[in-house]
């Protein structure tokens, strides 16, 4: 791991590779190391670039906001940090959103955006209920920052302790299990992400979390012009195929790849797959034949 600061706040990232550039951002209750096999898959044609984002693997939190709105910029910090004028762009889940501000915002820097298992809430009462919902929690965390910072302590004890137990257990297997079709056999990787799980810093993932449901998020959908791939999971119990295409009908021709057989986590459940439709848009040979396609 590597190591930059950015607003007093240490970020760890992996790097790898030679090539355009690609910026990897994980999900929520993840790190960077779930981007281990994407890395290396590109490493001969890609300079690969995957932050832990601040509360999340060895990045600790800000001290400051940490809505997806406020990622999106400190993520382009990161990318003026280390020179990077224009990238190719992959958000997974809630790295998604921040992929999306980044694209709105900043048009100029990204050259392919790519949403791994992203989608929105589609309906009118849905986006209300969210929106409602959004406003009420982000007053709440508001008012509770203050009480939130003096329990910290105490939380990380409590999560040093759920690491150590979970890890000699069955628990690893049993939170996994709905981000996959078929969990992976390998305990020591679902240790990792158990342990990024239940390590990740609360107050950080609960504003970011929140954030989720700003109306601006559709907005922002609404103006990005980068060429844009949605890759979808069939059999994802996060994000429902229905969110994916109304995610992607806010893009003007946004292009979607499904994987089938494949849970909320392509990139190490169906590797192959989903490295190859990856690889197919950041080349060109995916894009736009026919907008909300299936590869």
């Amino acid at each position: 791991m590597q190591r930059l600061t950015l607003r007093n706040t240490p970020i760890h990232y992996r790097q790898t590779g030679r090539g355009t550039p690609l910026l990897l951002l994980h999900g929520w209750g993840a790190s960077s190391s779930y981007w281990h096999y994407t890395m290396s898959s590109f490493a001969d044609r890609r300079t690969c670039y995957a932050p832990d984002l601040p509360g999340y693997g060895e990045s600790p939190p800000l001290t400051g906001p940490a809505s997806v709105e406020h990622l999106a910029d400190l993520m382009i910090a990161f990318a003026d940090a280390l020179d990077l004028a224009q990238f190719d762009l992959n958000g997974h889940s809630f790295g998604g959103a921040i992929a999306v501000y980044i694209a709105a915002r900043y048009p100029q820097r990204v050259r392919r955006l790519v949403l791994t298992c992203f989608g929105t809430f589609g309906t009118e009462m849905e986006q209300f209920l969210l929106s409602v919902a959004y406003y009420q929690m982000d007053l709440t965390l508001t008012i509770s920052k203050p009480w939130l910072m003096l329990w910290q302590p105490w939380m990380s004890l409590w999560q040093r302790c759920m690491v150590a137990a979970g890890c000699a257990s069955p628990v690893p297997q049993a939170l996994a299990r709905p981000f996959f079709h078929r969990l992976p056999a390998d305990h020591a990787m679902l240790c990792e992400g158990y342990t990024d799980f239940v390590g990740m810093d609360y107050r950080t993932s609960l504003e970011g979390a929140s954030s989720l449901g700003n109306p601006d998020l559709r907005k922002a959908l609404q103006s990005i012009v980068a060429p844009t791939l949605f890759i979808g999971a069939r059999q994802d119990l996060m994000i429902m195929t229905s969110r994916v295409e109304g995610a992607a009908k806010l893009i003007p021709h946004a292009r979607i790849a499904w994987i089938n057989q494949c849970g909320h986590i392509p990139m190490i459940e169906r590797p192959q797959e989903y490295h190859q439709i990856l690889q197919g848009f950041l080349i060109g040979e995916l894009y736009p034949e026919h907008p909300f396609g299936t590869v």
